[in-house]
């Protein structure tokens, strides 16, 4: 029987949305709607990572504009860009450590500082199911 993985890789999402910095805040957020994503990596124009948009982000931009039609503005302008990310090769059980520590609800996934995928509280839950059912001692 084969030894069951903690890598991040194995548990990341491969599905998700990126960003650049000037990409509109209307369509950065018609993005995420469309995706069903509450953040999504910006990335530069080789696919490195400089910052991440929240729907916080896109919502604080759309009160501060007053709810006008058309709220406008940049990604690069209302993102964070001090992220937090973990490594293709981490441990999924250190990642559900930061989890109950750090305030975030996603960690994009780097490899060589590219974004490779994105890990979430549900993905860490899904490996833990995963790890008890298959009585992995971590």
């Amino acid at each position: 029987m084969p030894a069951l993985s903690l890598s991040v890789r194995d548990y990341m999402s491969l599905r998700f949305a990126t960003l650049t910095e000037n990409q509109s805040l209307q369509e950065a957020s018609k993005i995420m709607i469309d995706r069903e994503v509450l953040g999504a990596p910006v990335v530069d124009n080789i696919g490195n990572l400089v910052g991440i948009l929240s729907v916080t982000d896109c919502i604080g931009a759309a009160i501060s504009s007053g709810y006008n039609p058309g709220w406008s503005g940049k990604v690069g302008d209302v993102m964070s860009c001090d992220v937090r990310t973990v490594e293709v090769d981490d441990n999924i059980m250190d990642i559900a450590k930061a989890f109950m520590n750090e305030p975030y609800r996603r960690y994009p996934v780097v490899d060589d500082n590219r974004v490779v995928g994105m890990v979430s509280r549900l993905d860490v839950l899904k490996a833990l199911r995963k790890v008890s059912e298959a009585g992995v001692p971590v």
